[in-house]
């Protein structure tokens, strides 16, 4: 792109989106609203970020858009004044609209509410602080409530001058078609393992870490990433996938005795998520070690272990594990009690 811009957006893949919103930046072609929507933890909020961060720092605001201009400024800068308020959250034009904590339990809400929604239009129609866009993120827009979405749905329908809306979802279906019809959409996909290894190498991974962080992130760098940058986090995962082993290879009893420690020792229904998502991970392993895949598992960790068992499952079981492990996660979403959702699983199997 030859536009005297020199963007530091440090992404993992998604090439054409970047592509696209720097293309707008540098051409000042920026809609007043983006859907940005895919799987969890592919770097959706991160590109948020770094869009928003772009736009509002002094050197987009100061860079002159003509022929003349033979300056190469890069965006955003990290040094003005503007990077310095967003990097540490005061950013007067920059506001991000998250669900609030529960007085009484301390825990999230399980939707964004309509009062929210009004504050947040009662500041967009304020003039710009900065002399500058205003920028709102939704990081989980899929949970305004049906209120807050038609609250929304009139703001966005009469966009307040120099401002962006981004909102974020794991799937575009979760809105309102007509929120939908306002939005420009960009959809991200989980980012090849190859692109997540490379980069992860960059930083400064070993050969054997970059393998195995890769490997279990399953297309989703922000998890590789954590695991680079908190070990220990890396090791509390290794120890859940060796719970779920366990749970797979052991009896029916055993099973419901590892149900409610697990259940003893998570806080939410998030966490539940996250468990079930790594039962799926493991039965996919299974699966493609059957099918003589080796070099597509993502527990990379366990590969002698998965090649161990894999003649203890046949591919019909394999499937069934799937299938039950999505059931429970449908059943979780419907605020089934989490111990009877998991006891009917340890039952299918």
């Amino acid at each position: 792109m030859n536009s005297g811009i020199e963007f530091n957006w440090p992404i993992i893949g998604h090439e054409s989106i970047k592509k696209f919103l720097q293309t707008s930046v540098a051409n000042q072609g920026l809609s007043h609203a983006y859907l940005f929507y895919g799987p969890a933890k592919v770097g959706k909020t991160l590109t948020a970020r770094l869009f928003a961060r772009t736009v509002l720092c002094n050197n987009y605001k100061n860079f002159s858009f003509t022929e003349k201009n033979n300056q190469s400024l890069t965006m955003p800068c990290g040094t003005c004044s503007a990077c310095s308020q967003f990097e540490k959250g005061i950013h007067a034009d920059f506001h991000v609209v998250e669900r609030e904590e529960n007085d009484k339990t301390g825990k999230l809400k399980s939707s964004i509410s309509v009062l929210q929604i009004r504050e947040l239009t009662e500041k967009i129609s304020k003039r710009s602080f900065q002399n500058s866009y205003k920028i709102i993120i939704i990081p989980e827009a899929h949970l305004l409530n049906q209120e807050a979405a038609n609250c929304l749905l009139k703001t966005l329908e009469e966009p307040s001058p120099r401002t962006i809306i981004i909102l974020i979802s794991p799937s575009k279906e979760l809105l309102l078609p007509t929120i939908l019809s306002r939005c420009q959409q960009m959809k991200f996909l989980a980012v090849r393992r190859e692109e997540i290894y490379d980069y992860l190498l960059k930083q400064g991974a070993n050969h054997s870490e970059a393998l195995e962080f890769a490997g279990v992130s399953e297309g989703r760098p922000t998890v590789a990433m954590n695991f680079f940058s908190h070990p220990e986090q890396f090791d509390e995962h290794k120890s859940r996938a060796k719970f779920w082993w366990e749970f797979l290879l052991t009896n029916a009893s055993d099973r419901f005795r590892l149900i409610e420690k697990m259940i003893e020792d998570e806080e939410g229904t998030d966490e539940l998520f996250d468990r079930l998502d790594q039962l799926s991970g493991l039965a996919r392993d299974l699966w493609l070690v059957k099918n003589y895949q080796n070099d597509l598992i993502c527990h990379v960790y366990l590969k002698e272990e998965l090649k161990a068992a894999e003649s203890k499952f046949n591919e019909v079981q394999i499937g069934r594990l799937m299938r039950q492990t999505e059931e429970t996660k449908k059943y979780l979403r419907m605020n089934v009690n989490p111990r009877l959702a998991l006891e009917n699983l340890a039952l299918s199997l």
